[in-house]
Parts: structure tokens; C-alpha cells; sequence
């Protein structure tokens, strides 16, 4: 059972922020230094300040890039440079798109539909399913930036089943008569449309139908964890909230798996740190269990036409087998490895987990190649001691070629049944298995909790009363 919460939504003010592409940021997890920098030079107001702030010398524990997050969103709600909804509302949010592995002349403009509401958390397996393992910095950094801002800038991406389509029907009526309350570009091209939903027999609609429904995470393992922890945490300290804006809730945005515009892309794995590594001991070890299609580049003429070959012949064979592509520093030819027998990780995986997820391409990876071939156990891949992730293939492929890693493996995307199937067994994939494209923007709704302390729910008059009739104490929250 899910339930489903409108609220009390805070987004940048139209009449000081002309253009929205100039404030809003990816999520966090996506913002390299690069991308950081930037976006601190982009404007003044620019949410990277809350949501990834910079370290600075002579950071302590009473001043630091979260107590700043903390004083920036207080700052700019009374300058009123971010302003409150004044009816709680849901959001439908579109996002319009080309897809990058298809690309732009394959395929004509695809929308992504979802709507951004709060959800009651709940344990996982009590209607929410996961389908990734977490790692242990990201829910630190999240739960610190949660603690100061008390509120959430960035989205938890949920999947759903609808296969009437009966929540976009509903929605519709808002989106396909009336212009988008929030429009705007960003910096891949993709553009994001936002209305705020406030008819009830809309909202309604909305909670009966996801009442019914178990939602799948996509995308914000880490921020669904620290939300559940956060949520603990209040409680231990006796703070306690009227009205939907509660820690007990989360903002999240909810797309249907049954509608079209859902594009799951892969995440790559750089390797680095192995000691006494021999790549040709590696080219034994694999030959056992794969098959090896080699595409030569040892002059530029060759690196470009192999590198197409390369990228081409592994989507077609992932369609139908297990296949990897291979980079190793040094070596001037690409890698195609397409697994001989899928059995094999029945042998390799003693442990009891079902046949989808023994067979998914980053189990494969992970439990054949990584562990029993290269020795990093789950502790390493967990503490990222030898394993980094990247998104583009373009990119993990040029680092290796310039010696900053010793090898990248280049994977397909993970099917959403596959996500499905092995969310609802209770299972976890190996961290990074799924990247949903297009991202969901940070900032573009922000929710905001407001706090009514044990001590003072008896005397409410004590503290300065909101619309939904509760108490902020955020003053005594952060003092506690």
C-alpha cells in the first residue's frame, strides 16, 4: 500500500528568477568538481549551495558546507528568491527528451511523464522495493545535508505499474490544457515541464490509484535509506510534526513502467589499484568463460572505425547474451566477451538468490570477473577501494587510453523487467546497476519540513503557528 501525500511545494520565484536552467542542478551524485564550479559561477542562487556545497578551509563542525545549505534556503525564503505554494498541491513533471543510445535521428522527441509528491515512508518490503545495495559516504553526506536543511531539494525516482494509464489520464487534464507553471531547458538539452496539480478529485484519483500499487526504486537508493534513517532519528529525539510536511514523509517523483519515454542506461566500471596486475594472465581466466571478439586500434584510422565496431557489436550481442566490453591500459585493441554459459553462475553464486539475478550482466561482472577473476571482494566494491563508476562509455574509455585507470568494463543497459522482477524477490543488484536518463532536476520542487516538538504539543500556542497548523521549531530541531 502506498500513500500518497500532496504538499506544501517551494520552488524558485518567477518574478526574480527569470530562467530556471540558471538555478537548477543535476542530482547530486552526478555533480563532478567540473559541474560544481560551474554551477557556482552560473548564478548567485544556484542550488548547488544547498544541495553540494564546497568544502572550505577551516570548515568546522558549527560552520561548514551544510550549515551553510542550512542559512542559504533561510536566506533566500525571506528574500523571497524561493517561495511556498499557498495550497498544497501535487506536481505533474514531463521531461522531453532524445534518447542517447538511440540518438536524435532514430527517434523522434520522447516524454518521460511522472508527478512529484510526498509519499509515507515505509520499511523496505512493505510496499517499496529496492533493487540496488547503497554505499556507506553518499547516505552520510545525504543524512548530514538533511539534518541542517531539514527538507528535501532533490527527488527519490519511484517506478510504478499502471498499465490503464489511469494516473496520466487524470493528470492530463491539467497538462493538456493549460501551459507548464515551470519550463525550461538543461544543459543536455532536455527540457522539463512542471504544473502544480490542485484539484481534488485529481489528488484523489492520484491516492486511490497508488494505493493499490508497490513502487519500485530507480533511482535514490542512498536518499530512500537516509530518509528512513532521518525519519528514525527524529523520532528518538521526540520531535513530532502536524500535516503532511513530516519527516515521515518523503518528496519523491513517480513514473508508470507501463508508459513510454522510460530509458534505462548503463553505468561503467573503472578499475585501478590492483597490485601485480598482468592483463594477458586476465585474457586466460576470461578465455574459460567467454567468448573473445577482438577489434584492433593501433593507429588513429584504426582506434575510430574500431571503436564504432566495438560499441555496435556489443549492444547487438547484448540483446541476445551476456557481453562485455574490455579496454585495458596499454592495449591497443577493444574487447568484446560474450559469456559461453549462462550455468556457470550457478556454480559461481553458492549462495541461495533467484535465477534472474544470478544472471543479470552486473552480477555477471561483479561475481565472475571482478571477485573470482581479479580479486576484489564485495568490501572493496563497496568502499569503492578499486572500483569507480562512470556514465558515459566515451569517457571511461578515454581514461583508460590516457593511464588513468587500468581497465573499464563497458556493460548494456539492465532491463526494467529484470529491475522488477528481482525488486519484488526482496534481492539487491550490485551498486550502480541502472542509470534512468533522463535525470530528475534538484530544485524544481522543494519540500520543506516543519517540526512541532513533544514538549510543546500540548501548548501549541507557544510556537508560531503555519497554514497546516503545526509548530516550526526548526530553531530547537537544530539545537537539539
Amino acid at each position: 500500500m502506498t500513500d500518497i501525500l500532496p504538499f506544501y511545494g517551494i520552488t524558485y520565484n518567477k518574478a526574480k528568477i527569470k530562467d530556471f536552467g540558471l538555478v537548477l542542478t543535476q542530482p547530486y551524485d552526478k555533480i563532478t568538481p567540473e559541474m560544481q564550479a560551474v554551477y557556482y559561477k552560473r548564478n548567485l542562487y544556484n542550488l548547488v549551495r544547498i544541495t553540494k556545497g564546497r568544502d572550505l578551509k577551516g570548515d568546522n563542525d558549527s560552520n561548514n558546507k551544510y550549515t551553510r545549505a542550512a542559512d542559504y534556503l533561510n536566506a533566500w525564503l525571506k528574500k523571497n528568491i524561493l517561495v511556498q505554494d499557498n495550497k498544497r498541491a501535487i506536481y505533474a513533471y514531463h521531461e522531453e527528451f532524445h534518447s542517447p543510445v538511440k540518438g536524435k535521428s532514430a527517434c523522434a522527441t520522447e516524454i518521460r511523464k511522472g508527478f512529484i509528491a510526498l509519499m509515507n515512508l515505509v520499511d523496505f518490503g512493505h510496499g517499496v522495493h529496492p533493487h540496488e545495495r547503497t554505499l556507506l559516504k553518499p547516505k552520510q553526506d545525504r543524512l548530514s545535508t538533511m539534518r541542517a536543511v531539514g527538507g528535501s531539494t532533490g527527488q527519490i525516482f519511484m517506478l510504478y505499474s499502471d498499465p490503464k494509464l489511469i494516473i496520466n489520464h487524470a493528470l492530463a487534464k491539467v497538462t493538456n490544457y493549460r501551459p507548464a507553471d515551470i519550463k525550461l531547458r538543461d544543459d543536455y538539452g532536455v527540457i522539463h515541464n512542471l504544473w502544480k496539480v490542485t484539484d481534488p478529485k485529481i489528488i484523489k484519483t492520484v491516492q486511490d490509484t497508488m494505493k493499490k500499487k508497490a513502487v519500485f526504486i530507480a533511482d535514490g537508493h542512498h536518499r530512500y535509506e537516509t530518509a528512513l534513517n532521518y525519519r528514525n532519528e527524529m523520532r528518538a529525539l521526540g520531535l513530532k510534526c502536524i500535516g503532511n510536511e513530516s519527516f515521515e514523509n518523503r518528496m519523491m517523483t513517480f513514473v508508470n513502467m507501463d508508459d513510454k519515454g522510460l530509458t534505462v542506461l548503463p553505468t561503467h566500471r573503472l578499475i585501478f589499484g590492483l597490485k601485480d596486475f598482468s592483463f594477458n594472465n586476465l585474457l586466460a581466466k576470461l578465455k574459460q568463460y567467454f567468448w573473445i571478439n577482438e577489434y584492433p586500434c593501433r593507429t588513429p584510422k584504426e582506434e575510430k572505425a574500431g571503436r564504432n565496431e566495438f560499441s555496435a557489436d556489443l549492444r547487438m550481442t547484448g540483446e541476445r547474451a551476456h557481453a562485455f566490453g574490455l579496454i585495458a591500459k596499454g592495449a591497443r585493441k577493444y574487447l568484446v566477451l560474450t559469456l559461453k554459459n549462462d550455468k556457470v553462475m550457478d556454480q559461481v553464486i553458492t549462495e541461495k538468490q533467484s535465477p534472474t539475478w544470478k544472471r543479470l550482466d552486473v552480477t555477471i561482472l561483479h561475481s565472475l570477473i571482478l571477485e573470482k577473476m581479479l580479486g576484489i571482494n564485495k568490501e572493496q566494491v563497496a568502499n569503492e577501494e578499486n572500483v569507480n563508476y562512470i556514465r558515459s562509455e566515451d569517457e571511461a574509455i578515454d581514461s583508460v587510453r590516457n593511464g588513468n585507470y587500468q581497465m573499464a568494463f563497458i556493460l548494456n543497459p539492465t532491463k526494467i523487467e529484470e529491475v522488477k522482477n528481482v525488486s519484488l524477490k526482496g534481492e539487491r543488484m550490485p551498486q550502480k546497476s541502472t542509470d534512468f536518463y533522463p535525470k530528475l532536476l534538484s530544485g524544481i520542487v522543494i519540500s520543506k519540513i516543519n517540526y512541532l516538538h513533544e514538549n510543546e504539543t500540548k501548548g501549541s500556542a507557544k510556537g508560531k503557528k503555519t497554514r497546516n497548523g503545526c509548530v516550526l521549531c526548526s530553531a530547537t530541531f537544530r539545537a537539539s
